[in-house]
Protein backbone atom coordinates (compact mmCIF):
# COMPACT_ATOMS: atom_id res chain seq x y z
CA UNK A 1 0.00 0.00 0.00
CA UNK A 2 1.47 3.38 -0.95
CA UNK A 3 1.39 6.44 1.30
CA UNK A 4 -1.70 8.01 -0.31
CA UNK A 5 -3.61 4.76 0.11
CA UNK A 6 -2.42 4.67 3.73
CA UNK A 7 -3.60 8.24 4.37
CA UNK A 8 -7.13 7.39 3.13
CA UNK A 9 -7.16 4.21 5.25
CA UNK A 10 -6.06 6.23 8.31
CA UNK A 11 -8.74 8.85 7.67
CA UNK A 12 -11.45 6.18 7.45
CA UNK A 13 -10.17 4.46 10.61
CA UNK A 14 -9.91 7.81 12.45
CA UNK A 15 -6.32 6.81 13.18
CA UNK A 16 -4.67 10.15 13.95
CA UNK A 17 -1.21 8.64 14.50
CA UNK A 18 -1.39 6.69 11.24
CA UNK A 19 -2.65 9.78 9.42
CA UNK A 20 0.10 12.07 10.69
CA UNK A 21 2.77 9.43 9.95
CA UNK A 22 1.89 9.68 6.24
CA UNK A 23 3.16 13.29 6.12
CA UNK A 24 6.63 14.80 6.36
CA UNK A 25 7.18 16.73 9.60
CA UNK A 26 7.19 19.99 7.60
CA UNK A 27 4.29 19.08 5.27
CA UNK A 28 1.57 21.61 4.47
CA UNK A 29 -2.11 20.99 3.71
CA UNK A 30 -3.70 23.96 1.95
CA UNK A 31 -6.76 25.07 0.05
CA UNK A 32 -6.08 24.76 -3.65
CA UNK A 33 -8.04 27.80 -4.79
CA UNK A 34 -6.37 30.40 -2.57
CA UNK A 35 -3.42 28.73 -0.86
CA UNK A 36 -4.94 29.19 2.61
CA UNK A 37 -2.98 26.89 4.95
CA UNK A 38 -5.25 24.38 6.70
CA UNK A 39 -2.43 22.69 8.63
CA UNK A 40 1.34 23.01 8.71
CA UNK A 41 3.37 20.27 10.35
CA UNK A 42 2.39 17.34 12.51
CA UNK A 43 1.09 19.30 15.51
CA UNK A 44 -1.39 21.33 13.46
CA UNK A 45 -2.48 18.21 11.50
CA UNK A 46 -3.03 16.31 14.73
CA UNK A 47 -5.11 19.16 16.18
CA UNK A 48 -7.21 19.77 13.06
CA UNK A 49 -7.90 16.17 12.10
CA UNK A 50 -8.19 14.92 15.67
CA UNK A 51 -11.01 17.42 16.18
CA UNK A 52 -12.59 16.42 12.86
CA UNK A 53 -12.58 12.75 13.95
CA UNK A 54 -14.00 13.57 17.38
CA UNK A 55 -16.76 15.82 16.01
CA UNK A 56 -17.65 13.53 13.09
CA UNK A 57 -17.51 9.88 14.23
CA UNK A 58 -19.23 8.70 11.03
CA UNK A 59 -16.76 10.43 8.67
CA UNK A 60 -15.51 8.26 5.81
CA UNK A 61 -13.54 8.87 2.63
CA UNK A 62 -13.67 7.05 -0.69
CA UNK A 63 -11.42 7.44 -3.75
CA UNK A 64 -13.50 7.89 -6.91
CA UNK A 65 -10.61 8.37 -9.35
CA UNK A 66 -6.85 8.46 -9.10
CA UNK A 67 -4.03 9.66 -11.34
CA UNK A 68 -0.38 8.93 -10.59
CA UNK A 69 1.98 11.41 -12.26
CA UNK A 70 5.54 11.12 -11.04
CA UNK A 71 5.74 12.53 -7.53
CA UNK A 72 2.13 13.74 -7.73
CA UNK A 73 -1.03 11.80 -6.96
CA UNK A 74 -4.31 13.45 -7.91
CA UNK A 75 -7.45 11.99 -6.39
CA UNK A 76 -11.13 12.73 -6.76
CA UNK A 77 -12.44 11.83 -3.31
CA UNK A 78 -15.86 11.56 -1.77
CA UNK A 79 -16.40 12.30 1.89
CA UNK A 80 -19.43 11.30 3.92
CA UNK A 81 -20.44 11.96 7.49
CA UNK A 82 -18.91 15.43 7.89
CA UNK A 83 -21.50 18.17 8.41
CA UNK A 84 -20.98 21.39 6.49
CA UNK A 85 -18.32 20.04 4.13
CA UNK A 86 -18.66 19.44 0.39
CA UNK A 87 -19.28 15.78 -0.42
CA UNK A 88 -16.59 15.69 -3.11
CA UNK A 89 -13.21 17.29 -3.56
CA UNK A 90 -9.95 16.80 -5.43
CA UNK A 91 -6.66 16.41 -3.58
CA UNK A 92 -3.26 16.87 -5.15
CA UNK A 93 -0.60 15.10 -3.10
CA UNK A 94 3.13 15.63 -3.67
CA UNK A 95 5.02 12.56 -2.46
CA UNK A 96 8.76 12.16 -1.89
CA UNK A 97 10.57 9.43 0.05
CA UNK A 98 7.24 7.69 0.71
CA UNK A 99 5.76 10.60 2.70
CA UNK A 100 3.42 13.37 1.63
CA UNK A 101 5.28 16.68 1.36
CA UNK A 102 2.33 18.84 0.29
CA UNK A 103 -1.40 18.46 -0.19
CA UNK A 104 -3.75 20.85 -1.95
CA UNK A 105 -7.47 20.42 -1.47
CA UNK A 106 -9.75 21.69 -4.23
CA UNK A 107 -13.39 22.02 -3.16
Amino acid sequence: MNVVERVIAALCAHDIDGFVACYAATAVIEEGHDGHVLARGHDEMRARYGQLFTNNPEARWQVLHRIDAGEFVIQHEQMAGVAGMPAQHVCVYRVRDDVIQEERVLR
